[in-house]
């Protein structure tokens, strides 16, 4: 902390040994990350509809002490009436692996627990590896990447996922512009994306009642 707080009053004359922010997922309160699923191998017979070739969902993310990390997918609805405690299977919990982003800005999550929800024909499943997000202020982990294990019922497949918040419906590529007027839609000026209607949105747009999802038009990082 004192570092930090040397290098914002050295900032006229530079501070060479300046830190990295701190790793933190955007919070809850900003209203999610929208997730692409992209399968990267053929579905196995019979589980086309059950593994799609893509994708998407919603999850809510927390950080907590200790770079402690927990996600969760909207598609994982919550007791109703609540129970406490609550199911540690609804939730992915993992850890940064540095508590600062590295040399390049960039954060690491090894894993996440097994998200879950339901079981036999009803299963959801969600194993996530390898997440990585773009850390540093002008990102601040607002995009990420992994690879995740999806179970639906009884069928799994591997998939890679790339990952924006907030999640923003659209009808247009104005309601994604982030200098948009009245209100910004909240998506990082740095990021190339803007309104998606293909097959993979539906099930966000249909959860965030538009008929499309802001979303990158490039692969990870998709930076303009």
């Amino acid at each position: 902390m004192r570092t930090r707080l040397l290098c914002l009053l050295l900032v006229v004359t530079g501070c060479g040994t300046a830190v990295q922010p701190e790793c933190q997922m955007l919070p809850s309160a900003q209203g999610g990350y929208v997730l692409r699923f992209t399968r990267t191998a053929a579905a196995t017979a019979g589980c086309e509809t059950l593994n799609p070739d893509e994708t998407s969902d919603v999850w809510v993310f927390d950080t907590l002490a200790n770079s402690q990390v927990r996600a969760h997918s909207v598609a994982m609805p919550y007791p109703d009436p609540p129970v406490d405690p609550l199911p540690t299977n609804f939730v992915g919990a993992g850890q940064f692996t540095d508590r600062e982003a590295d040399s390049n800005a960039l954060c690491h999550v090894a894993s996440l627990t097994t998200m879950s929800d339901g079981s036999g024909a009803t299963l959801l499943s969600y194993a996530v590896t390898n997440m990585e997000s773009l850390g540093g202020a002008a990102y601040q982990n607002a995009e990420f990447k992994a690879d995740v294990t999806y179970i639906a019922g009884a069928c799994t497949a591997a998939y890679t996922v790339q990952a924006l918040s907030p999640a923003v419906g659209c009808e247009s590529d104005a309601d994604c512009d982030p200098f948009k007027q009245p209100f910004s839609s909240g998506i990082f000026s740095t990021f190339d994306q803007g309104c998606h209607k293909e097959a993979w949105t539906v099930p966000v747009a249909t959860y965030l009642g538009a008929s499309g999802v802001c979303f990158f038009n490039q692969p990870y990082p998709s930076l303009k």
